[in-house]
């Protein structure tokens, strides 16, 4: 797996609205409460590989949580794989020296594996999660308190990535 040094990260979200459409979270009018279980996806893409997608769909708030919090875990030189609450999909990074990482995301019937510099990968990830939870947090029409906590470590996670090499 050859990396280009200027390899491309891209993140969006989107919820599938009652019409079962993936709406873009930012234009999306779906009021959040952790008890909807609303579903949703991430789109993921390395350079042209996307590892993540609108059809890998999970319970959207729920996996943008465990995206963090598993990120958090990344930073802090611990490893593993996440695997997603309500499907059997598994999604992990591993660092490959000189900066760089591998990302790779299973399910039962793909594989689909990419490398990019890892401040990249984790900056674009974690803007993900900022940009997921400040359109909830609009959205939504009362300030759920766990939200606030998983913008709050978003955006707290966004910057220290600013420190990486």
């Amino acid at each position: 797996m050859a990396r280009d040094k200027s390899v491309t990260v891209k993140v969006r979200t989107f919820a599938v609205s009652n019409l079962r459409e993936f709406t873009p979270i930012e234009i999306s009018e779906i009021a959040f409460s952790r008890d909807q279980r609303i579903q949703g996806g991430i789109e993921l893409h390395i350079g042209d590989t996307l590892i993540l997608g609108r059809s890998d769909t999970d319970t959207i708030d729920a996996l943008w949580s465990l995206i963090l919090t598993y990120i958090e875990g990344f930073m802090k030189d611990r490893s593993g794989v996440l695997n997603f609450p309500e499907r059997g999909f598994m999604f992990s990074l591993k660092k490959m020296g000189h900066g760089d990482a591998l990302v790779k995301f299973t399910d039962r019937e793909d594989k689909r594996a990419a490398v990019g510099r890892e401040k990249d990968i984790l900056a674009a990830l974690t803007s993900g999660a900022v940009e997921f939870f400040s359109a909830v947090l609009d959205s939504s029409p009362k300030d759920d308190w766990s939200y606030r906590r998983d913008l709050n470590t978003a955006q707290r996670l966004y910057a220290e990535c600013s420190g990486l090499q």
